[in-house]
Protein backbone atom coordinates (compact mmCIF):
# COMPACT_ATOMS: atom_id res chain seq x y z
CA UNK A 1 0.00 0.00 0.00
CA UNK A 2 1.26 3.57 -1.00
CA UNK A 3 0.22 6.15 0.85
CA UNK A 4 0.33 9.68 -0.89
CA UNK A 5 1.31 13.02 0.84
CA UNK A 6 -0.73 16.07 -0.14
CA UNK A 7 1.26 19.09 -0.20
CA UNK A 8 -1.35 21.87 -1.87
CA UNK A 9 -2.49 24.01 0.54
CA UNK A 10 -6.30 23.81 1.72
CA UNK A 11 -7.82 27.38 0.85
CA UNK A 12 -11.05 27.66 3.44
CA UNK A 13 -11.38 31.69 3.53
CA UNK A 14 -14.22 33.09 2.61
CA UNK A 15 -16.34 36.56 2.32
CA UNK A 16 -17.97 37.84 5.97
CA UNK A 17 -21.84 37.00 6.23
CA UNK A 18 -22.16 41.53 5.79
CA UNK A 19 -20.14 40.97 2.09
CA UNK A 20 -22.22 37.37 1.04
CA UNK A 21 -26.03 39.52 1.84
CA UNK A 22 -24.73 42.63 -0.15
CA UNK A 23 -24.14 40.19 -3.58
CA UNK A 24 -26.90 38.61 -3.11
CA UNK A 25 -29.10 41.82 -3.37
CA UNK A 26 -27.53 42.73 -6.93
CA UNK A 27 -26.60 39.49 -8.11
CA UNK A 28 -28.36 36.10 -10.01
CA UNK A 29 -28.62 33.07 -8.15
CA UNK A 30 -26.33 31.63 -10.69
CA UNK A 31 -23.08 34.52 -10.14
CA UNK A 32 -24.24 34.42 -6.15
CA UNK A 33 -23.19 30.55 -6.16
CA UNK A 34 -20.06 31.51 -7.46
CA UNK A 35 -19.18 34.35 -4.71
CA UNK A 36 -20.51 31.94 -2.14
CA UNK A 37 -18.50 28.85 -3.18
CA UNK A 38 -15.24 31.39 -3.29
CA UNK A 39 -12.53 30.37 -1.57
CA UNK A 40 -9.36 31.89 -1.08
CA UNK A 41 -6.08 31.97 1.28
CA UNK A 42 -5.80 30.10 5.10
CA UNK A 43 -8.20 28.68 7.54
CA UNK A 44 -10.03 31.08 9.36
CA UNK A 45 -9.57 34.38 6.79
CA UNK A 46 -12.64 36.49 6.44
CA UNK A 47 -12.70 38.83 3.74
CA UNK A 48 -14.81 41.50 4.01
CA UNK A 49 -15.23 44.38 1.11
CA UNK A 50 -15.83 48.08 2.75
CA UNK A 51 -16.68 51.21 1.41
CA UNK A 52 -15.93 54.00 3.76
CA UNK A 53 -16.56 58.00 3.30
CA UNK A 54 -13.85 60.15 3.96
CA UNK A 55 -14.08 63.56 4.95
CA UNK A 56 -15.45 66.31 2.44
CA UNK A 57 -13.07 67.57 0.15
CA UNK A 58 -13.55 71.25 -1.47
CA UNK A 59 -13.04 71.45 -4.79
CA UNK A 60 -10.81 74.82 -6.42
CA UNK A 61 -14.51 75.69 -7.93
CA UNK A 62 -15.95 75.89 -4.43
CA UNK A 63 -18.07 72.85 -4.48
CA UNK A 64 -17.96 70.62 -1.10
CA UNK A 65 -17.52 66.72 -1.82
CA UNK A 66 -17.74 63.17 0.36
CA UNK A 67 -15.46 61.45 -1.48
CA UNK A 68 -15.64 57.39 -0.88
CA UNK A 69 -12.78 54.48 -1.02
CA UNK A 70 -13.54 50.93 -1.12
CA UNK A 71 -11.16 48.59 0.89
CA UNK A 72 -10.90 44.93 0.90
CA UNK A 73 -10.92 43.77 4.74
CA UNK A 74 -9.02 40.68 6.06
CA UNK A 75 -9.46 39.41 9.42
CA UNK A 76 -8.69 36.16 11.19
CA UNK A 77 -12.01 34.85 12.86
CA UNK A 78 -10.19 32.90 15.91
CA UNK A 79 -8.17 36.20 16.85
CA UNK A 80 -8.10 37.51 20.38
CA UNK A 81 -6.99 40.67 18.97
CA UNK A 82 -9.37 41.56 16.44
CA UNK A 83 -6.84 42.95 14.64
CA UNK A 84 -7.46 44.05 10.77
CA UNK A 85 -5.80 44.43 7.56
CA UNK A 86 -6.74 46.64 4.78
CA UNK A 87 -5.90 46.97 0.91
CA UNK A 88 -7.42 50.06 -1.52
CA UNK A 89 -9.28 48.52 -3.91
CA UNK A 90 -10.70 52.30 -5.65
CA UNK A 91 -11.21 55.66 -4.48
CA UNK A 92 -15.01 55.38 -5.27
CA UNK A 93 -17.73 53.40 -3.89
CA UNK A 94 -17.78 49.42 -6.43
CA UNK A 95 -21.24 48.29 -6.99
CA UNK A 96 -21.48 44.59 -5.58
CA UNK A 97 -21.26 42.58 -8.82
CA UNK A 98 -18.83 40.05 -10.91
CA UNK A 99 -16.60 43.05 -11.71
CA UNK A 100 -16.13 43.53 -8.23
CA UNK A 101 -15.75 40.03 -7.44
CA UNK A 102 -13.29 39.65 -9.68
CA UNK A 103 -11.19 41.71 -8.15
CA UNK A 104 -10.04 39.48 -5.03
CA UNK A 105 -7.63 36.79 -6.32
CA UNK A 106 -5.52 34.60 -4.89
CA UNK A 107 -2.05 36.90 -4.54
CA UNK A 108 -4.66 40.07 -3.32
CA UNK A 109 -5.98 37.43 -0.48
CA UNK A 110 -2.33 36.79 0.10
CA UNK A 111 -1.04 39.88 0.70
CA UNK A 112 -3.98 41.01 2.90
CA UNK A 113 -2.87 37.65 5.09
CA UNK A 114 0.61 38.83 5.12
CA UNK A 115 -0.41 42.21 6.26
CA UNK A 116 -2.46 40.65 9.33
CA UNK A 117 0.54 38.44 10.09
CA UNK A 118 2.53 41.56 10.86
CA UNK A 119 0.10 43.05 13.30
CA UNK A 120 0.63 40.28 15.40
Amino acid sequence: MKANLVTTTSFSGKFSPNTLSKFRENLSAKQFKQVEKFRAGKRYTNIDIVTIQNGPVRLPNGVVIMPKTTYAEFSNSKSQSGTKSRIKLADSALPFNMDTFKLITDDLVARGEALLKKFK
